[in-house]
């Protein structure tokens, strides 16, 4: 009998086959980042790469291919690259089809983003990040509600493009650890409200001073979404990952049933029906909104964080996904804090195994902390272990 590699298993948990095991994917990007950069890391991690540090903690890394340019590919000398874990020449690229003319530069501490269009220009300001892999926006592009149209002129003029020969550096890179997965962006609210518009302006002020105008943008931005999913429906990528970050405090009922559900339940069934395997990525406070989960479509949710740290339990998750969904991390990072209790992970991870299992990757809800302690990661990976062989 031949044991799957991680990459097989994940699939076939995505697939709902029988994976033979439970793959443990601790998502550990900004602890290392971030203890890279200040000197900090832990002396036997010091002259390993990502990977390695993967290897070497017995657990799988979950990357990303990011849609480039992004601010991030400023971030260093070497530059973010489009792709994490592990620096790499950009796969998935947005271009111009030659009516907008952008640019995206460093000058004087801060990342300046510039798109010139026969609408009028946007400029968009970021803080780039000193250690950790998120840039944060500090001037939005959107000033006033006629901004929306040049906004719209520049989503038009945007070309999806996927290079195969990067692709393949890539994915020889990863291996056999993980299953790479392309970014697909947000929903047009989401992105609104990011990385355009302040949030109380986006949501309290425009949308409800201006509804027609604000809405008939998001459903002309909702359908011009299908440049990216056209692009990566024909690409070799297996996941596509929705990255919201959704929080149910922030977009309510109301909200996700107008404009969160229809993004959705319009390219989930078409992604699955040319074998694409799909999720989204709730982050925030859940309750409000994860019992619309099994009206996504998709075939599941990454970063759900269940209490002490986030807002349900996870018998509420469970009820929420069913036994069609799959769940993407469920630990609560706080769990791998050196202050907690050690034996409340384990007890927590032990739970997830049993209640979830074959519809789990065990990761961590949302990422491990900077000044968490590495070797609770290692614990886990054991537990892990001995669950898959016990099984």
């Amino acid at each position: 009998m031949r044991f799957l590699n991680r990459r097989e298993m994940i699939l076939k948990t995505f697939g709902e086959e029988d994976p033979g095991g439970v793959v443990w994917q601790p998502r550990i990007e900004n602890w290392y980042d971030v203890n890279k950069a200040q000197g900090d890391l832990p002396e036997r991690y010091q002259n390993m790469d990502l990977l390695e540090v993967y290897d070497d903690l017995d657990a799988s890394p979950r990357p990303y291919l990011i849609p480039y340019p992004s601010p991030e590919d400023l971030r260093g000398e070497e530059g973010w690259g489009g792709f994490c874990p592990q620096y790499a020449p950009p796969v998935i690229k947005i271009k111009s089809k030659g009516n907008v003319e952008g640019e995206i530069r460093k000058e004087e501490g801060e990342i300046i983003e510039r798109w010139d269009t026969p609408k009028g220009r946007l400029t968009r300001r970021w803080k780039p990040p000193q250690t950790s892999i998120s840039a944060r926006v500090h001037e939005y592009p959107i000033k006033d509600i006629e901004d929306l149209d040049t906004l719209e002129y520049i989503l038009e003029d945007q070309q999806w493009e996927f290079d195969l020969d990067a692709w393949k550096e890539v994915k020889n890179r990863i291996g056999d650890r993980a299953p790479i997965a392309a970014i697909a962006g947000r929903a047009p609210l989401q992105e609104l409200h990011m990385f355009f518009m302040p949030y109380e302006k986006a949501i309290n002020r425009l949308l409800k001073s201006n509804p027609k105008k604000v809405k008939n943008f998001l459903k002309k931005a909702l359908e011009l979404k299908s440049e990216a999913f056209d692009t990566l429906a024909e690409s070799p990528v297996e996941l596509i990952c929705l990255a919201d970050n959704l929080d149910g405090r922030l977009l309510g009922p109301s909200l996700f049933e107008e404009h969160i559900l229809p993004y959705y339940q319009r390219y989930a069934p078409e992604l699955k029906d040319v074998g694409k395997l799909i999720y989204a990525h709730w982050d925030g406070s859940l309750r409000g909104i994860l019992n619309y989960a099994q009206d996504t479509k998709l075939h599941g949710l990454e970063a759900l964080t269940p209490k002490p740290q986030g807002d349900v339990t996870l018998e509420e998750i469970k009820e929420a996904l069913g036994d069609n969904m799959v769940l993407l991390d469920g630990v609560p990072a706080q769990l791998f804090m050196p202050n907690e209790s050690e034996k409340a992970l384990e007890k927590t991870v032990k739970k997830i195994l049993n209640m979830f299992y074959p519809n789990i990757v065990l990761g961590i809800s949302d990422e491990l902390p900077p000044k968490a302690n590495i070797e609770r990661v290692k614990l886990v990976s054991e537990i892990v272990r001995d669950w898959n062989k016990k099984r």
